[in-house]
């Protein structure tokens, strides 16, 4: 296993990708950082350089990205961001991924893939689906596999739960375009680890925080479902990597949080 942390949800010390924190999360022993696709898109191109550099420099890799498009972009409904303007942003944040090294892009964008009221799920389910194999051919030109997300229904109405992104990766059927388990939305919409099994072969990435506010894994008795997980993880052969994403009270909380959750991981998982 590989242990890695998303910055996204950390707090921001001036840089919006987050990248201010590689340098420590290298210090504890995390083996990569995860990104946010999004800020990482935003750059200007002597600002993205400056970002390759910092990564280099500190010697950690980055992974995966997360954050996977900006939440003005919608591909379900009537009123569609067009497809041009989805191409083209795929390219350059593709491109970018390809240049840092990263393998695994998320695709969560939840506020995007919501079906509007009254619209019908399958029709959107289906727009998902055409968006993901755009998007997966691009991401395989860069030599970048897709992985989509399930994400709790307070956040979005489509694919709620870890079987209905499997079914999602199934019916878009691209070499590029796997699936992602998140074992806070997991227990969020109170699925079972079991769940799990439905991925074999197709669940290329996962992402950790306990249930209780979505906080850093700092306290293992508050998750005794993990164990299970776990062993379905291994089970199915699973040999990804495993990221914390999750919320601290502070910068100053952050480290001991993160050094704590890590060492919780590899106790976990290892």
């Amino acid at each position: 296993m590989k242990y890695g942390c998303c910055v996204n949800l950390l707090p921001k010390l001036g840089q919006k990708t987050g990248v201010e924190y590689v340098q420590r999360l290298k210090d504890l022993g995390y083996d990569y950082v995860e990104l946010p696709l999004n800020e990482v898109s935003k750059l200007s191109e002597l600002e993205f350089k400056a970002l390759l550099r910092q990564l280099s420099e500190t010697g950690l890799p980055c992974l995966c990205c997360n954050d996977f498009m900006p939440s003005s972009f919608q591909i379900v409904g009537d009123e569609l961001t067009p497809v041009e303007e989805l191409s083209a942003y795929l390219h350059l944040a593709m491109g970018r991924l390809r240049y840092i090294g990263a393998s695994y892009a998320v695709f969560g964008s939840p506020w995007s893939r919501s079906s509007p009221d009254g619209f019908s799920q399958e029709k959107a389910f289906d727009q998902i689906a055409e968006f993901l194999r755009m998007a997966g051919t691009i991401a395989a030109q860069n030599g970048i596999v897709i992985a989509v997300e399930h994400i709790n229904h307070e956040e979005t109405n489509m694919l709620n739960h870890f079987s209905d992104a499997v079914a999602m990766v199934r019916a878009v059927d691209h070499p590029n375009v796997k699936v992602l388990c998140d074992y806070y939305h997991l227990r969020f919409e109170r699925d079972v680890p079991t769940v799990l099994l439905e991925g074999a072969g197709i669940l290329v990435h996962t992402h950790i925080a306990q249930l209780e506010n979505r906080r850093y894994l700092t306290d293992l008795s508050q998750e005794p479902m993990l164990a299970e997980y776990t062993a379905v993880l291994h089970q199915i052969g699973y040999q990804g990597g495993i990221s914390i994403e999750g919320y601290v009270d502070s910068p100053d909380s952050w480290e001991r949080d993160a050094e704590l959750t890590l060492s919780n991981l590899k106790q976990v998982f290892g």
